[in-house]
């Protein structure tokens, strides 16, 4: 359910193994999933058993050098040579549905209902679909559709996730301050002139990123990147969706009257994306989540296209040859994997997305200020890998820290509790056991220490 690059891709990489497949998704298939442009990585792709996207697919308007400041102009640190691809998510969206089509998935769009049959045993059986009338004055159809395995990737909603008994209390509705509002968008540029002063500003050439970091709270960023021949801009904007600052089409439309040069908009679109590490529980009989119904997406800055994408090969990969593939030892094994391999690595971002809202914007300033953001460990969380700082840097670190004691305070436990959850992570238990489950997932819990509110 859900036919976006989640379940267009699992989709393809289950009936590339030989399993009949039907896509149910809400919209018509051309626009499923998202319509902007996203920040990709290629090892992603790889991991999928995918190829990273080429151009026109991938955007190369991009230099691949990023500029970070803090809120008051206070230059951070450049990135050079950094690993994340631009990607159109329409034409990525198109590929895999093509690649799903191609071996046989069938694409059964413009649903406007989803009926939920399950069986005395909490397993989830079959759904009654409803679909929106082709025609004026048409009588709705309507479809039933059984199966041993379903998948959800209808996103943060969990459509399906929400009816299965065994995932209610391991799968609860993710919290405002658990959220980000995006807003990504190319925009024309109306006055070229204007975006060269601009980068002159941040001492930045066209081609490259100027991000601010903290402008709407600790969790938030403005991203501008003036395109290389000076014709369009992509910006990307987004921060926590608690109600305590703005949303991301407000923070466009306040970019947008900041840099009168921005013209009209060429593409793009909003979303509201899940931050918290993973649910400790992604499975029950019958039932698999991938992508955001699984929050599978990378705290630190808010992108899970690449990690619902390798969900869904590990899913495929653990249902292969399985007699029953909505076994519910099965599918523990698709799940241990994701959370032996990822699952450490998103709690630790998940202990730094919450201590950058803790921090707020006056926070992140001083630690921008301060210089504790190196090249080195920023490009490492834009490649989504956890970089401890190095120990010959480490009597320079400690000097940066005591010129700012706040931050020190909520920094050092952070990189700490990081450096724990890695290593917890990857004792996800190898059985079907809810209690030692529960032990596993109460202590992860532990390590993260307080959610800020």
């Amino acid at each position: 359910v859900g036919g976006g690059t989640a379940g267009a891709n699992a989709a393809y990489q289950f009936a590339e193994r030989g399993r009949s497949v039907v896509v149910l998704e809400r919209r018509s298939a051309g626009v499923a999933g998202a319509q902007w442009h996203n920040g990709v990585l290629p090892w992603q792709f790889e991991a999928a058993g995918l190829e990273p996207p080429v151009p026109p697919e991938r955007d190369d308007h991009a230099s691949g050098v990023t500029h970070l400041f803090a809120p008051d102009g206070t230059h951070g640190v450049t990135v050079r040579n950094s690993p994340i691809v631009r990607a159109d998510m329409a034409l990525l969206g198109n590929r895999l549905r093509a690649l799903a089509a191609g071996v046989g998935v069938e694409m059964v769009d413009r649903v406007s209902t989803v009926e939920v049959d399950v069986d005395p045993t909490g397993r989830i059986r079959a759904v009654d679909v409803t679909r929106q009338p082709s025609r004026r004055g048409e009588s709705a159809p309507t479809l039933r559709v059984e199966a041993d395995l379903f998948v959800d990737a209808s996103g943060r909603r969990g459509v399906l996730r929400r009816h299965a008994p065994a995932l209610t209390r391991w799968c609860p509705q993710v919290r405002g301050d658990e959220l980000c509002s995006a807003s990504d968008h190319h925009l024309r540029i109306d006055d070229p002139d204007g975006a060269k002063r601009f980068l002159e500003r941040y001492d930045a050439s066209p081609g490259e990123s100027v991000t601010v970091v903290g402008p709407e709270g600790g969790w938030s960023t403005r991203a501008i990147t003036v395109s290389a021949d000076l014709d369009h801009a992509a910006v990307l904007v987004g921060c926590i969706a608690d109600g305590r600052y703005s949303t991301g089409p407000r923070m466009l439309d306040a970019t947008r009257a900041e840099l009168p040069w921005l013209g009209e908009s060429l593409s793009g679109g909003t979303g509201v994306i899940p931050l918290r590490r993973p649910y400790a529980r992604i499975t029950a009989p019958g039932l698999a989540l991938v992508g955001d119904a699984a929050c599978q997406v990378f705290p630190a800055h808010g992108s899970g296209i690449g990690l619902g994408l390798i969900a869904g090969r590990l899913l495929a990969d653990a249902a292969s040859g399985a007699a029953d593939c909505g076994d519910g030892t099965t599918l523990w094994a698709y799940q241990r994997t994701f959370q032996q391999e990822y699952g450490g690595l998103l709690a630790a971002f998940d202990a730094f997305r919450r201590m950058s809202t803790a921090l707020g914007s006056a926070g992140v300033a001083r630690m921008v200020s301060a210089g504790l953001l190196s090249e080195d460990m920023t490009r490492a969380g834009l490649d989504q890998r956890w970089q401890a700082p190095d120990p010959a840097e480490l009597p320079a670190t400690v000097a940066k820290l005591a010129r700012v004691p706040g931050v020190a305070a909520k920094m050092l436990p952070m990189l700490a509790r990081g450096q724990l959850l890695r290593g917890v992570g990857a004792r996800h238990p190898d059985q079907p056991d809810e209690q030692a489950l529960d032990r596993w997932d109460a202590k992860v819990e532990r390590l993260l220490g307080h959610q800020p509110h």
